[in-house]
């Protein structure tokens, strides 16, 4: 093996293990609160020495940003798809909201990551909060486009309804988060597409 190619190899077990940590910490989240989660049990269920965790994630809340940090990522990976999507401003916000749906359904860290939005400690409480706020905005800029671009009903109040959709987007995560960890999203986000489009539809 030549030196030029161990380097390599380092940095990509470094890759390996950092994942294997984040998906470990993410099922232990998963089970319990942030104040009950130790070490020890995301060192086991990433089966990763507790010295490669210490190496990688100094503290249990660094631990917790970074589960927060891949969250949001992932959830922007969304965003930037349905950005490149060629449709209305109105069509990109259902498309993003239905998008957003389906990854929180079947991914175990995004799901970890609103678990720790949901009982933030004190450790992490901005980074918990903070993307909500980002989410706003976000659903505002679609629905600016949506006016310009004559999809969305002209003179609507562009803040109220940006609150709107985003309560009604997380109230939907929330229910089903409870219900049944978050299978039924996708079809309660399908079941309200079109009242919420009737919403903004221009007459």
């Amino acid at each position: 093996m030549t030196e030029r190619k161990m380097p390599q190899l380092k940095q990509q077990r470094s890759i390996d293990t950092r994942d294997a940590l984040l998906t470990g910490a993410a099922r232990v989240f998963a089970r319990v609160t942030y104040a009950e989660a130790r070490y020890r049990d995301v060192a086991v269920e990433s089966g990763v020495s507790e010295g490669a965790l210490y190496f990688h994630f100094r503290s249990k809340a660094d631990l917790a940003r970074a589960v927060l940090d891949e969250q949001q990522e992932r959830m922007t990976s969304v965003l930037v798809r349905v950005e490149e999507w060629p449709g209305t401003g109105r069509e990109q916000l259902l498309r993003l909201m239905r998008d957003l749906g389906d990854l929180i359904a079947g991914d175990e860290i995004v799901q970890a990551g609103i678990k720790l939005a949901g009982q933030p400690s004190s450790e992490v409480t901005t980074e918990a909060s903070e993307p909500y706020l980002k989410w706003v905005r976000v659903t505002r800029t679609f629905l600016e486009r949506g006016v310009q671009d004559g999809s969305v009903r002209a003179g609507l109040d562009i803040d109220l309804f940006a609150e709107l959709f985003n309560t009604v987007f997380v109230g939907s995560q929330v229910l089903s988060g409870l219900e049944d960890g978050w299978a039924s999203l996708p079809r309660r986000m399908q079941r309200l597409m079109p009242t919420m489009e009737a919403l903004l539809a221009a007459t």
